[in-house]
């Protein structure tokens, strides 16, 4: 938790402490999609 530095100024983050891990996990799966999504159109052009 102490990583995560929207934490330390989100009030939303106080309320609910897993949202900052939810974050990463979804920042994470946005960049794996975004590389695969590249990936394909890049491998299969339409």
């Amino acid at each position: 938790m102490k990583n995560c530095k929207l934490c330390r100024y989100s009030e939303l983050c106080n309320t609910l402490p897993g949202i900052c891990i939810l974050l990463q996990y979804l920042a994470v799966a946005l960049l794996i999609g975004m590389l695969g999504y590249l990936f394909i159109t890049q491998e299969f052009p339409h």
